[in-house]
């Protein structure tokens, strides 16, 4: 797959194929959670929320057998997350077309689940110098957080995976992956992992990167001797409504030309849409390719970063420009 094709697949809410779900966000404490949120608990919630945002968290309500769960809902229609009791359970996405996908918290002591700080759910002191949280997103997905309190914690996190049925990963081209289904129509995208990230005390990033090994997706968190911690990594899941296709600022010079004179809609989706998420491509009109070339131009100009937001199906939703 070309370079410049396989962009970062981040998901949101999908019309046909895809898992996670969130709404809005209301703290309704479920029968799973404590009654009450302790002092430490609301640190650990703090040290995620302050490496994640809480802009985009996801409304979460109380569900019975489980921490927590989330509703998204959209003209494509819906999906749910549900954060599991306690920390040996899984945290599970479901489309609103039967598409499921369960990721295994890493291994660890039981530990249940808390509902604290803007609405992330913590299993604390779940592994050896580790929390673990899950956030439920407002696009449709799952953080599955682990915080590094100190240089003692293990530097690896193994999640076990249960993919949708009849689907592969194939890695994305930017350290994640994409969860794929093969039918009449070749390859499409139904969820993604994102590529990973990693932040310390102070804001810095710390290398880290995914393998898929035995069924599992390890991350791998590389500290030093400066690194401060806690330190707190993510993988996110998605399925069920948008992919994100991203591109930098060199990209975005590199194709500057190209998008210009892009004047049909197969020319468009050629140079913009990786062929996994292109079922659907074809329909651009007129007046989505000039905005696409509008946006597209002002970004290379002022050195700024592009997003174009498809369905799973590849049927274009948005683009837009970013500070990056």
């Amino acid at each position: 797959m070309n370079t410049l094709l396989q962009r970062k697949v981040r998901t949101g809410v999908l019309a046909g194929t895809s898992l996670l779900t969130a709404v809005a966000m209301l703290s309704t404490a479920s029968p799973a959670l404590a009654e009450t949120t302790n002092t430490t608990t609301a640190k650990a919630a703090s040290v995620v929320e302050r490496a994640t945002g809480t802009k985009d968290l996801a409304l979460s309500t109380a569900a019975p057998g489980s921490a927590a769960r989330a509703v998204t809902s959209a003209e494509s229609g819906s999906v749910t997350v549900t954060a599991p009791t306690d920390s040996l359970g899984y945290v599970e996405s479901a489309a609103g077309d039967g598409t499921k996908f369960r990721l295994d918290l890493p291994e660890t002591r039981k530990v249940n689940g808390v509902k604290a700080g803007a609405g992330t759910i913590v299993y604390e002191d779940a592994a050896e110098s580790t929390d673990l949280a899950v956030q439920p997103t407002a696009d449709g997905g799952a953080r599955t957080l682990v915080t590094l309190k100190d240089n003692t914690a293990p530097d690896e996190y193994r999640f076990g995976l249960d993919l949708p049925s009849g689907t592969e990963l194939l890695e994305d081209g930017q350290g994640g992956y994409m969860i794929t289904r093969t039918g009449s129509k070749g390859a499409v995208v139904v969820g993604s992992i994102d590529a990973p990230w990693a932040k310390d005390a102070t804001g810095k990033a710390v290398p880290t990167s995914y393998r898929i090994e035995g069924g599992s997706l390890v991350q791998k968190v590389t500290t030093t001797d400066e690194t401060a911690f806690p330190v707190v990594a993510d993988p996110k899941v998605s399925v069920g409504w948008n992919v994100y296709i991203k591109f930098s600022k060199a990209e975005v010079k590199a194709l500057k030309s190209k998008v210009a004179h892009a004047d049909t809609s197969v020319a468009m989706c050629g140079l913009l849409v990786n062929p996994v998420a292109s079922v659907g491509c074809a329909v651009l009109g007129g007046t989505v390719i000039k905005k696409i070339q509008g946006v597209w131009a002002y970004a290379a100009a002022h050195g700024r970063c592009v997003e174009l937001k498809l369905t799973y199906t590849g049927i274009f939703s948005d683009i837009k420009h970013y500070k990056c």
